[in-house]
């Protein structure tokens, strides 16, 4: 992502609809896309906060003064406002991290699958976003074409945890069954991967030893 001045907006859209979900977690209503919200203001903060104890805090106190923070830092700094020192790089990713929090937040509070479904699914809203790992629509690719085949795996685990190992194999477009096998069984025996009936699943030292290569990135 360069264009960093743009994730503002994102982000402005982001917290507009954000607001209204707290809105009806509060009322049972909110407003309407078609109408504007009121301006981001601490009153509105204190109004949140002044509803009912019985609804919980993550909406009344915590998400709300996170958005806030948010909507703070897209209006009142370099998004927006032009400065000597660049800050729409730094800023952009604290937006990113709390947008990905509030998200997970919300779909943690009204999840009605397993314990193991949910989770996936909040470890794949927080995973850590990597310019090394193009998400096709259809396929997961590593664009460092020097990898080596086996922290291709470790990375596409790290984006995308328990995927089969035809679908590692086809992802990183690796050609040869057997070898893949092997790589799959070194890194099972290096405990860096659990792979066991056709499933593969980072362990997390493999957890550790992938945030180390993505961070060089």
């Amino acid at each position: 992502m360069r264009h960093w001045q743009y994730f503002g907006n994102e982000i402005g859209q982001f917290i507009e609809v954000a607001r209204r979900m707290v809105e009806y977690q509060l009322d049972g209503k909110y407003t309407l896309l078609a109408d504007k919200l009121t301006i981001f203001s601490e009153k509105v903060l204190v109004a949140y906060e002044g509803h009912s104890s019985s609804i919980p805090e993550v909406y009344r106190i915590v998400i709300p003064r996170i958005l806030y923070a948010m909507y703070c830092l897209r209006n009142k700094r370099g998004m927006i406002h032009k400065s000597h020192i660049d800050p729409n790089k730094m800023d952009a990713s604290v937006l990113l991290g709390n947008t990905k929090w509030v998200l997970a937040e919300f779909f943690r509070q009204a999840s009605t699958l397993s314990f193991e479904e949910t989770e996936a699914t909040i470890d794949s809203i927080m995973c850590r976003e990597t310019s090394v790992i193009w998400d096709t629509g259809s396929a997961l690719r590593i664009l460092d074409t020097k990898m080596t085949a086996k922290d291709k795996v470790l990375c596409l685990l790290y984006i995308k945890d328990g995927q089969s190992a035809s679908e590692l194999q086809s992802n990183i477009e690796y050609k040869n069954t057997s070898n893949f096998r092997r790589i799959l069984n070194a890194l099972h025996n290096e405990k860096l991967i659990e792979f066991s009936n056709e499933k593969c699943m980072l362990s997390p030292i493999g957890i550790q030893k992938v945030e180390m290569l993505l961070g060089s990135y």
